[in-house]
């Protein structure tokens, strides 16, 4: 047995339990498919994939596996879901123990069929190269879901590379094909390493030229969007400078024709969302830390979220702020553990066109820390306005808040994950909540749609973990990566 190398962001049953696949009433697209990222079925509703990278898959313990949940008119059905394994037809490799497959996931049509494919990655897999060489596979999408799939070649495969280790998808050439960045260590020094591998992809895994970048940080987090005006997506890469100074690292990446470009420094952090809180056409950086050091004489932050705003060329080299619960205006106050920022995403969940701000904080107690409810977690919601995020109107959410699914129960670690994706094509975006110690550590995911102004979250928001979908309750890091 060896120890899961953890990525840069961990601080961190009605049919078959265990491998194959597992389709419960997944909806068939009958007309073209819609294009949209995250719809994996074509039929126009955007679906949420969730990691379990721990979880035991016939029998072989912390293989690895995603759960998809499908979106509808009335958004995410869990009675509609697929759990994905290596064990399943047609996905390459085997279910092996300790390959925590679902370590990193990320969504794009990749062979440009209309479809939404899945790129997965299992970084602990062991090939002919050696153990942890890694190993991604895309599963494609099609009108009945997501299916069987293909291997991404690694350029360098060797024991030790963790190929996978995070992932990243998007058009980051802007030629309209979407590309995947791949992190992974080399034998180069630095050793880690950015991987570009150019679309479209083939249904047997081939893909156009493949680029390799010095990665700024060990054990890279990559984060993908739109923060220029060009065509092309940005990258920000987050992780553990390499010099080992544990406060981090952000460095913004700028998209183009010949590829990625090393650009801005950004404050540190350990997770980042691209989106226009101003609605100045320009992607906006939010950057979680959870982790930000104790600030002496006054004790902790309590972790911070940084916003940098974006320009024409970038990040913005002066506007940019750091948001503490010690800011004015943030609710609550700045306490040890709290976690502020261990989480966050950007969406417009009002949809007044600006793009409003999520961030978890799974440490935060509610009630006293000797009477209350301790590290239930809540997640804080900022409205985007002309000036960006504003702490004017500021909510902060919990499993007690009205119209939030479930109860806030000590230790539940709600606003572990955030993701903001419109799942019942209304034109909001919902967000999906991760708990991930929620029902002693099964974890829990609550989908909250959006609505009007206060609305938010509307009616019709829902809870569920993995056994009211049909998987085992047993601890498989449920939720540890959300996209859709």
């Amino acid at each position: 047995m060896h120890q899961r190398l953890r990525t840069a962001l961990a601080t961190a049953a009605t049919a078959a339990l265990t491998g194959g696949l597992l389709v419960a009433g997944a909806a068939v697209a009958t007309a073209a498919p819609s294009g949209l990222q995250g719809d994996f079925n074509g039929d126009g509703y955007r679906d949420l994939a969730i990691a379990t990278p721990l979880a035991e898959v016939n029998g072989k313990e912390d293989a690895g596996g995603v759960i998809v949940v499908y979106g509808t008119a009335k958004g995410l059905d869990p009675s509609r879901r697929t759990f994905i394994s290596q064990d399943s037809p047609g996905v390459p490799g085997a279910a092996e123990g300790w390959d925590a497959f679902g370590t990193a996931v990320a969504a794009a049509d990749l062979n440009r069929d209309g479809y939404s494919d899945l790129a997965v990655s299992a970084p602990h897999e062991a090939t002919a190269a050696g153990q942890d060489a890694g190993t991604v596979v895309i599963i494609w999408g099609g009108a009945k879901g997501l299916s069987g799939g293909a291997t991404v070649a690694n350029p360098e495969p060797l024991a030790g590379s963790y190929f996978g280790l995070s992932l990243a998808a998007a058009d980051f050439t802007g030629d309209g094909k979407p590309d995947l960045a791949v992190g992974a260590q080399s034998s180069a020094d630095p050793s880690w390493k950015i991987r570009l591998a150019r679309g479209p992809f083939t249904t047997s895994g081939g893909h156009g030229s493949l680029s390799s970048y010095a990665s700024p940080v060990d054990k890279p987090e990559l984060t993908a969007g739109l923060v220029t005006k060009d065509a092309a997506a940005d990258l920000v890469v987050q992780g553990q400078k390499i010099n080992g100074d544990t406060r981090g690292s952000s460095v913004f990446y700028k998209g183009g024709s010949t590829g990625l470009v090393k650009g801005a420094t950004l404050p540190p952090g350990t997770n980042a969302a691209i989106g226009d809180l101003d609605k100045d056409g320009y992607g906006d950086i939010a950057i979680g830390n959870p982790d930000e050091p104790d600030t002496e004489p006054s004790g902790s932050k309590g972790g911070e979220v940084a916003l940098v705003y974006g320009a024409s060329a970038g990040p913005s080299a002066t506007r940019r702020t750091t948001l503490t619960q010690s800011s004015a205006g943030v609710p609550g106050d700045s306490e040890y553990g709290d976690g502020f920022g261990a989480a966050v995403a950007i969406g417009d969940f009002d949809r007044d066109g600006y793009g409003d701000l999520a961030a978890g904080l799974p440490g935060e107690t509610i009630g006293s820390d000797y009477d209350g409810l301790m590290r239930t977690g809540t997640v804080m919601l900022l409205r985007g306005s002309a000036k960006g995020a504003t702490t004017t109107g500021a909510r902060v959410l919990s499993q007690n808040t009205a119209g939030v699914p479930g109860t806030a129960e000590s230790a539940d670690a709600f606003g572990s994950r955030l993701f903001a994706s419109d799942n019942d094509r209304d034109g909001y975006p919902d967000l999906s909540v991760v708990a991930s110690q929620e029902n002693d550590d099964a974890g829990a995911v609550t989908y909250l749609r959006g609505a009007a102004g206060t609305g938010f979250p509307a009616a019709g928001s829902i809870g569920f973990g993995p056994g009211s979908l049909g998987r085992p309750t047993a601890y498989s890091d449920f939720g540890e990566r959300i996209t859709g």
